[in-house]
């Protein structure tokens, strides 16, 4: 076995401990706290809306059988309705150190001037170390007039009682 053997072996373990590593906290480099992540920018019209949309209340718990439960309390004080209200929640240790982050997409509509609770349950995985939580409104959509409006008209003839002798079924038994 010469040098040549013993340097190769140290470099594949020394590379080896690396690839490793970094294999073990590219994951946390992902987190919203992390090195790769983006925050997303709403548009004007949104970012405008934030302020007046207000979680005024909410809690967030888990049940026996792994199911995260939410509910929150969105005020809309806003002259818009607004929909797919996204909410960002943080959740932090003991200590107060950020553990990990969830976030809930509210699809209904909230109608301009009114507080709505809105519930929220999923399979959701919630770090065992969470003792607190922070949560707010991360972004809003206002309430839109649809580009295409579909009118339904019945067709004629169709779902209506079969008129006079031609058509009608013989009674049973005949």
């Amino acid at each position: 076995m010469s040098k040549q053997f013993w340097a190769n072996l140290a470099l594949s373990v020394i590379l080896g401990s690396l690839a490793i590593f970094a294999a073990a906290n590219f994951s946390s480099a992902l987190r919203p706290r992390g090195l790769l992540a983006f925050e997303p920018k709403p548009s004007a019209e949104e970012a405008a809306l934030l302020p007046q949309v207000v979680l005024a209340r909410y809690e967030v718990g888990e049940s026996l059988d792994r199911v995260v439960e939410g509910n929150f309390y969105v005020q809309n004080n806003s002259g818009k309705d607004v929909k797919n209200i996204e909410v960002m929640c943080e959740f932090f240790d003991e200590k107060g150190n950020y553990v990990d982050h969830e976030r809930w997409l509210l699809a209904e509509t909230v109608p301009a001037g009114q507080s709505v609770r809105l519930n929220q349950a999923g399979r959701r995985f919630v770090n065992t170390r969470t003792r607190a939580l922070n949560c707010k409104i991360a972004d809003v959509q206002p309430v839109k007039e649809p580009f295409i409006a579909l009118e339904r008209v019945a067709a004629a003839g169709h779902g209506e009682a079969p008129q006079g002798g031609h058509g009608q079924a013989a009674p049973a038994g005949h």
